[in-house]
């Protein structure tokens, strides 16, 4: 992964799912972020910087397993 993916993904480290909002008319998944003394963020999921779709997430445990 390039440097400034590296550094744009990683400020999202030490935020929780605070909630999901749904699926927007588009097709995004949408979340708030939240982590203690910062402000809320939104995170829209989508499968390419263009936004040309939404995306998927695949959730598994730390270990690569899949969780359902």
């Amino acid at each position: 992964m390039g440097e400034f993916k590296d550094r744009y993904y990683k400020q999202l480290e030490g935020f929780r799912i605070k909630k999901f909002l749904g699926i927007d008319a588009e097709g995004f998944p949408e979340f708030i972020l939240s982590k203690p003394k910062y402000e809320d963020v939104k995170v829209a999921v989508s499968s390419d910087p263009e936004g040309n779709s939404g995306g998927f997430l695949f959730i598994m445990s730390e270990n690569g397993e899949e969780i359902n």
